[in-house]
């Protein structure tokens, strides 16, 4: 058990010490080196290839690193990874490549948040707040949308998880699954301290407004 730990703590140790490096050579504009230690770390890391990461989708990336047993801290690894991709491509002016690698470490970060909570750091809320930054929510697909959701609510931005949510709703065709978990939603706010949900932007009232306003969705 102790190994495991040590082992653990030292890939980490090991992660942090290349990825601090790749951010300094960005610093740099030195864009060539920069991807070089990337493609290094990412073969030592998750034993990809740089285009096989552009190529598959992230489900199966994840699937990939972590295996069936899903590992969060991998996952967060690969998202960072492919934060770091996206970064250096906007450097080099690859703004398609760039959005792609933004999208797939968005949802792989956010997925192994969501199985394991307990690796929330404000650091990796800050990548995710600088991914959604980069990207631009509102112009992402459902299924990132829908990961946005449910990751505003973990970090209880209540207000910024209705905003995501009423975007999801917002269309012409009724999705029941949908509606089902916007109800589940609010249902839980309900439950909340009244303060929590004052610190989330989202009011009891408001919380009110929303179920409702989720209710007439399926009258409509």
């Amino acid at each position: 058990m102790f190994e495991e730990k040590d082992y653990l703590t030292k890939m980490i140790e090991e992660f942090r010490g290349a990825i601090g490096k790749i951010i300094g050579l960005k610093a740099q504009n030195r864009i060539d080196e920069s991807q070089e230690v990337l493609a290094e770390t990412l073969k030592t890391f998750t034993n990809l290839d740089k285009e096989v990461l552009e190529a598959l989708p992230y489900e199966i990336l994840i699937h990939k690193v972590s295996g069936p047993k899903q590992n969060s801290e991998r996952c967060l690894m690969l998202g960072e990874l492919l934060k770091q991709q996206g970064d250096i491509y906007q450097l080099g002016g690859e703004e398609a490549r760039a959005r792609n690698s933004y999208l797939k470490s968005l949802n792989i970060i956010i997925y192994g948040l969501l199985k394991d909570d307990n690796l929330l750091t404000q650091q990796i809320q800050d990548s995710v707040d600088e991914l959604i930054e980069n990207i631009g929510w509102f112009k992402a697909s459902d299924e990132t949308k829908l990961l946005l959701f449910q990751y505003y609510e973990l970090i209880k931005n209540y207000a910024k998880a209705e905003d995501v949510l009423f975007s999801l709703v917002d269309k012409t065709q009724v999705n029941e699954d949908l509606l089902d978990k916007g109800k589940a939603y609010y249902k839980r706010l309900l439950n909340k301290d009244p303060l929590e949900l004052e610190e989330g932007n989202l009011p009891y009232n408001e919380v009110l407004e929303g179920l409702a306003a989720i209710e007439k969705y399926r009258t409509e």
